[in-house]
């Protein structure tokens, strides 16, 4: 058995253990699992604890928040996964022979999500969990030889989901790729492809809806995007010069390309240049160079964080 302690308090103990470049962890941290493989570039925050059975794996550039909670046979998680704070994967039966997790690439795992591991969890790539959602795979209490309802079994999340604040899935449930779900819905059965959906309990708004190809509705949004950056840059006061060519779906910002027809970036990156790329991913453009997401601070804020409290001040 490895052990690897870390000078804040953290330690990870496992049998096979693997770390990449880069590697960074909070204070207060422990993992144990019988197999760890965490990826490069790799960020856990300050208090978490992970029980895993078999083997953790973390992929490139994941970010994991603080204070969260994950027990589970199996753990894997993606590259370029955002995994926010405060997140609980166990829950009853989490000791199950089924209790399996897997978050695909590129994936956003925000704060106080519960994912009940009675059974599997499989989340698909590029799929958006929002706040204080619930994903349960066991659900029983009430006697069910007088007649009370349980329900059991694994939960499937495709590619492409976008599953907002205060959802709940049920157990045995399905949710295809390409899905849109309203904010505060109750996913108690399967959602095709495609389509948009919501309510308590869930219901088909529309089918077929997405992906949705639209040119002119994506310039519009693109040129929205960069009247709003613009906006930003100058409040953060950086020296940013940025374009759009509609005929080549081009994006320019200083010297770097931003290609939205095949999204690859070319060209020499600095910190302007980050803050938008960084900009483009929270309005729905994400562009993937192997580096981690960045911005810049405004100045405003920069100033008073240089200030100590150790500094004399003025009475």
């Amino acid at each position: 058995m490895e052990i690897r302690k870390f000078d804040n308090g953290s330690f990870i103990i496992a049998e096979r253990l693997s770390i990449g470049r880069n590697f960074r962890i909070g204070p207060n941290t422990t993992i144990r699992a019988t197999e760890c493989v965490i990826g490069d570039d790799v960020t856990l925050g300050a208090d978490n604890t992970f029980l895993v059975g078999q083997q953790l794996t973390i992929g490139d550039l994941t970010i994991f928040g603080s204070q969260n909670n994950i027990t589970a046979r199996t753990v894997r998680v993606g590259r370029y996964v955002y995994w926010d704070s405060n997140v609980v994967v166990g829950h009853g039966g989490k000791f199950s022979e089924d209790a399996h997790l897997e978050v695909g690439s590129y994936s956003m795992i925000c704060a106080r999500i519960t994912l009940n591991v009675n059974h599997a969890i499989t989340i698909g790539e590029y799929v958006g969990i929002g706040e204080d959602v619930a994903v349960w795979t066991h659900g029983s209490y009430l006697p069910i030889l007088e007649g009370f309802p349980a329900d059991f079994g694994p939960v499937h999340i495709g590619d492409k989901v976008w599953l907002p604040a205060k959802s709940t899935v049920l157990p045995n449930r399905r949710i295809g790729n390409n899905v849109v779900i309203g904010t505060n819905s109750l996913i108690n059965k399967d959602l095709p492809d495609g389509c948009l959906a919501g309510g308590i309990p869930v219901r088909i708004i529309r089918e077929n809806v997405y992906p949705r190809p639209d040119t002119g509705r994506n310039e519009a949004a693109v040129h929205g995007i960069l009247t709003d950056y613009n906006k930003l840059a100058a409040y953060k006061e950086l020296d940013v010069r940025v374009s759009y060519d509609a005929a080549t779906q081009r994006i320019h910002c200083n010297g770097v390309v931003f290609d939205l027809s095949t999204m690859q970036a070319s060209g020499s990156f600095s910190a302007p240049e980050e803050d938008f790329r960084d900009f483009l991913r929270r309005r729905g453009i994400k562009f993937y160079t192997g580096q981690p997401f960045s911005s810049v601070l405004p100045p405003e804020y920069q100033r008073l964080l240089a200030i100590s409290p150790d500094t004399d001040g003025i009475a």
